[in-house]
């Protein structure tokens, strides 16, 4: 059978997508029917025809989506990406696409949103807003940036203020969140694992008053990750509660405890 051929039996009749790693389902006549259709109908629609429930799963077609020696549609084509490609290639592209689905760098939020739609989902007033371009200063491709956290509200669980900003062509965030007596910092960039091996960060805490100083080098943490995973990779500054009185800084004349910090982001690769 001609891959034209085989590609017709194959596809979802509604999209006429071969989604790499999508589940195909069959109505009670065997209609099939990709999973991104079928979040979109109520009935088949190539006979009106039900559906059990839950659907009944074509296991026959995923597998031979996945083993045809063909080009396939990217496992995000549901989601907007119509890029045709063999297998062989479809790892390098799909953890680069614009259309996968990424956890929102905001660690209370954590919602899973189309990558592209993200200037979107952080522009809807709950978010920081997306950053402005920051400017380097010094040796190129390293750069810092100085934050002061208002932490005069500091109990119980707590997720400070996202602060983000550009630098040669990514997005990068900076991530401060407070857990039952723990504190965690990082630094997330708005891109793959492959290219967020290529950036590193150090974090600098220290009251200048008494000299108590806590600093921290680790790599920089791809969109992907979520909260969870961070936590897992151990790649982030953690203080507890008692570490973080001793860094604090009142400021008498607004009645505010600050806790300064110092963020460094330095390129390491190409």
């Amino acid at each position: 059978m001609d891959e034209t051929k085989l590609r017709s039996h194959l596809q979802c009749p509604v999209c006429t997508f071969l989604p790499h790693n999508a589940k195909f389902f069959a109505c009670k006549n065997g209609h099939q029917i990709c999973e991104y259709c079928y979040d979109k109908v109520e009935n088949c629609p190539q006979g009106r025809c039900q559906y059990s429930f839950p659907p009944t799963r074509e296991l026959v077609v995923e597998q031979m989506i996945s083993e045809a020696d063909m080009k396939i549609n990217c496992q995000n084509a549901g989601r907007g990406c119509n890029v045709e490609l063999v297998r062989e290639d479809k790892i390098d592209h799909e953890t680069e696409c614009l259309s996968r689905l990424v956890p929102c760098p905001d660690a209370i939020c954590q919602r899973l949103v189309v990558l592209s739609q993200l200037d979107d989902h952080q522009d809807d007033g709950e978010h920081d807003g997306r950053p402005v371009p920051h400017t380097t200063e010094g040796e190129e491709h390293i750069f810092k940036i100085s934050y002061v956290a208002d932490i005069a509200h500091r109990h119980g669980d707590r997720f400070y203020a996202n602060r983000s900003w550009i630098e040669g062509g990514f997005c990068f965030y900076r991530i401060i969140w407070k857990k039952t007596n723990f504190w965690y910092t990082w630094v997330t960039i708005e891109a793959s694992p492959k290219r967020a091996a290529m950036w590193k960060y150090t974090v600098k805490v220290e009251n200048k008053v008494t000299g108590a100083c806590v600093e921290t080098t680790g790599p920089v943490m791809p969109v992907d990750w979520t909260v969870k995973k961070v936590m897992e990779s151990g790649f982030c500054l953690t203080l507890t509660s008692v570490v973080i009185e001793s860094l604090i800084e009142a400021d008498p004349g607004d009645y505010e405890d600050r806790l300064p910090l110092v963020y460094t982001v330095k390129k390491i690769g190409s």
